[in-house]
């Protein structure tokens, strides 16, 4: 399993990447701090899932999600602190496929 990581903390991405090496020992995780570098991982790698951050340095995860919608169907899973029911209803709209906002259980992540 391959899964890329878009958040801009350090310790989110540790965290995520623990929580799946865990439980799927052989998951490759990829990571990015930016929009524009996720979307370059997401296109390059063709991973087999995406947990997008909607707080990104350079663009909002929104944003994020409508251009990997534009040439994928990988599953995404928004992992934000934006837990408003807009922004829960906005994501899953968009094409997200889950929306856990942080902080977060790893059980429920995984």
């Amino acid at each position: 399993m391959k899964v890329v990581v878009i958040d801009d903390s350090p310790e989110i991405i540790e965290v995520v990447s623990l929580c799946f090496q865990l439980r799927w020992t052989d998951a490759g995780i990829l990571s990015a701090s930016t929009g524009a570098a996720g979307l370059e991982l997401v296109e390059a790698e063709s991973p087999d899932m995406v947990i997008l951050d909607i707080g990104l340095p350079d663009m909002e995860g929104f944003d994020v999600l409508r251009e990997i919608r534009r040439f994928s169907h990988v599953p995404v899973i928004m992992l934000t602190v934006r837990g408003e029911d807009i922004d829960v209803a906005k994501g899953l709209e968009m094409g997200a496929d889950d929306y856990i906002t942080k902080p977060f259980s790893h059980i429920e992540l995984i």
